[in-house]
């Protein structure tokens, strides 16, 4: 039920995009990324999921379909509702958002509006088997060999929806190329520069 909408934007403000549907104003709480796809008085298309609950129904937006899969992924967490996992993805991408929460990034998760530790934790603990698998091997506290980083960055993409050929092929490239090595290597950077060469191809 309403899997996208296709319109001209009659404004945006802040992450709140209103979209003008053959004569239908439809409000919706977007993404960064959703937002920043909008421009008033310009078309645009936006991936949608339509929640219901007790205060109502409500119409999110996003970017893309990678994004609205881990908005329902965040929703099976207890306590996590719609605006909460709308909260976390206007916060940062969600490739970062999965890095965090496969490295148990506690520290960078309770940056959040609205996110408190425990939260967090609970966010880092129900999400991993959902990103990795339940027999996943949990990084150790304060360490995480190159080899591991590179083990979780792959992981990450896969749980975006890019298909295990794509990932490592692209992984290829970069270890062939040597961008895999270095002591100021971490997730987030191994995953930028595979999304950069994914996007190449």
């Amino acid at each position: 039920m309403l899997r996208f909408l296709s319109g001209k934007v009659h404004s945006v403000f802040e992450n709140l995009v209103v979209l003008n549907v053959g004569g239908f104003g439809f409000e919706l709480p977007c993404t960064g990324r959703g937002a920043a796809l909008c421009t008033e008085g310009e078309p645009a298309t936006l991936v949608t999921y339509l929640q219901f609950s007790e205060a109502g129904p409500t119409l999110f937006g996003f970017a893309d379909e990678r994004e609205r899969a881990l908005f329902l992924k965040l929703t099976t967490v207890k306590g996590v509702g719609g605006k909460m996992a709308m909260n976390i993805l206007k916060a940062a991408p969600p490739e970062r958002i999965v890095s965090w929460i496969l490295s148990s990034d506690v520290n960078s998760m309770v940056k959040i509006p609205g996110i408190g530790r425990k939260t967090a934790e609970r966010l880092c603990f129900e999400m991993r088997p959902h990103l990795v698998g339940e027999d996943a091997e949990l990084p150790a506290e304060g360490y995480m060999p190159a080899g591991k980083k590179v083990e979780t960055a792959m992981e990450a993409l896969r749980s975006l929806g890019f298909a295990q050929g794509e990932v490592g092929t692209v992984f290829r490239r970069l270890k062939d190329a040597g961008l895999l090595e270095g002591d100021d290597l971490t997730e987030e950077k191994i995953l930028r520069l595979a999304l950069k060469e994914l996007k190449r191809n």
